[in-house]
């Protein structure tokens, strides 16, 4: 006896974030991707696609774009693209696996080009940021949402009136050893770990190699530097 048993998904939902304008000087993929984060929340993104869109992206680097695609998980998504360009095709071609003789790469580029998004495409949602008003980004709690521009201050659970929320934010507080209303930015480093969960690049490392160089020489005594 052969039984079958259909089981019914959920259509797919898609959202699109455009991201337009000009990125201040030190503000990194990992930045845009966690302000988007703290602009849709841990759970926003749940049951999407999301397709990351715009001039930011437009200009970012394949490396940047792997990361923000990497982090869409974090709010939630099924998944995170930027549509094919230049930038893509530059990045692949020559790689390990990528056509080399000259018919195939031709066919490969005709295909490659046509995945993007067509015009006048719908999605279920849309949200338009302004590249201006991200700045460096750092979180302070224990999710990913919980996450403040280096200007800013620690939040203070007393002012969240979500019992829910007010009690996480008092556990993460709790966690990270953080006073309410502290400057983000007068908080002391002790350990820096230069690398990330969430694929950091090797251009990530040369910026990091770059404030050795040119700024720090030397990690401050009161520094432990674990690991790169």
């Amino acid at each position: 006896v052969l039984s079958t048993q259909c089981i019914m998904q959920p259509k797919p939902k898609k959202m699109r974030i455009n991201v337009n304008g000009s990125l201040s000087k030190g503000v990194t993929p990992k930045d845009v991707v966690l302000y988007i984060i703290s602009k849709l929340t841990a759970a926003g993104a749940t049951g999407y696609f999301v397709e990351f869109a715009g001039s930011v992206f437009e200009n970012m680097s394949m490396e940047g774009r792997m990361t923000v695609c990497n982090m869409a998980i974090e709010a939630g998504a099924r998944a995170g693209i930027v549509g094919v360009d230049e930038t893509t095709i530059n990045y692949v071609k020559g790689r390990p696996y990528a056509p080399t003789d000259g018919e195939s790469w031709r066919q490969a580029l005709q295909y490659w080009r046509t995945l993007h998004t067509d015009e006048g495409a719908s999605f279920d949602r849309v949200i338009e940021l302004r590249a201006e008003e991200i700045k460096p980004q750092v979180t302070w709690g224990t999710s990913p949402e919980m996450v403040l521009s280096i200007d800013d201050r620690v939040p203070d659970p007393e002012k969240e009136k979500d019992p829910v929320k007010r009690e996480a934010m008092e556990r993460a507080l709790a966690y990270m050893n953080l006073e309410p209303n502290t400057q983000i930015d007068s908080i002391t480093i002790d350990k820096v770990f230069i690398g990330s969960c969430t694929n950091s690049r090797i251009e990530d490392i040369r910026a990091a190699a770059r404030v050795v160089e040119r700024i720090a020489k030397k990690v401050a005594p009161n520094v432990r530097l674990a690991m790169v």
